[in-house]
């Protein structure tokens, strides 16, 4: 049996940007920015969602800025829980 492409429908626009980001969806996959569920579906990861918001969106572009972004988010999400 061949392996088949068979993506989740919401997923879809946000797993193409990614796919286009880092080098195709081997990469995500490696990247562990798609999950794949028990049926073979393929949908973007809370990781992969998380490199969308927080990497691209914030226009991240140094190792520095990219930490940096992850401990804003972490102390965000802390006060959001006190």
């Amino acid at each position: 049996m061949s392996e088949q492409n068979v993506f989740d429908f919401h997923s879809l626009k946000h797993i193409d940007r990614l796919t286009e980001l880092v080098g195709g969806l081997d990469e995500c996959k490696h990247l562990g920015f798609i999950f794949v569920d028990e049926k073979g579906i393929q949908s973007i990861s809370m990781a992969g969602m998380g490199y969308l918001l927080y990497v691209i969106a914030r226009d991240v572009t140094t190792l520095a800025e990219a930490f940096a972004a992850g401990r804003i988010a972490a102390f965000e999400e802390i006060e959001l829980q006190k």
